[in-house]
């Protein structure tokens, strides 16, 4: 038997989540509904390093590369919440992936609105976090 896949929230992500639940009660209970239900369900798990899995809405999430970080080496991912009938959650799910040890790191629960620039703040925290976590970049 070998290494199992697992899922893990970073403190800054606990942070986040925290202060989600504080403002927005349903937006952070449908995040960590989705987490708890990630780390049980080796079918969430399975899909979370399938770019695009989920674009249809034909599950419940859309996965991503956050290509920026992708073409700089970087194994950090995103994921958004489908709403019905259209749309989604207006929070972001950010992850990385080590693939050494099969783990998944959320690093951060962010607004949609932060758009990812390269020079935010949570991006640079998001990086932080990646670095000392000591994933490998290629």
């Amino acid at each position: 038997m070998g290494i199992v896949p697992s899922l893990s929230i970073h403190p800054d992500a606990a942070a986040d989540l925290r202060g989600l639940m504080e403002t927005d009660k349903f937006a952070g209970g449908k995040v960590l509904a989705l987490l708890q239900q990630a780390k049980h369900d080796p079918k969430i798990i399975e899909s979370l390093l399938d770019h695009d899995f989920g674009d249809d809405h034909t599950a419940a999430y859309h996965v991503s590369k956050w290509f920026e970080f992708w073409n700089a080496g970087y194994n950090i991912w995103r994921l958004k919440i489908w709403m019905e009938p259209k749309g989604s959650l207006r929070y972001r799910i950010v992850y990385a992936y080590q693939p050494q040890t099969l783990q998944y790191h959320v690093l951060a629960v962010v607004h949609r609105d932060f758009d990812y620039k390269s020079d935010h703040e949570i991006t640079n925290r998001i990086r932080k976090a990646y670095n000392d976590l000591g994933i490998t970049i290629h």
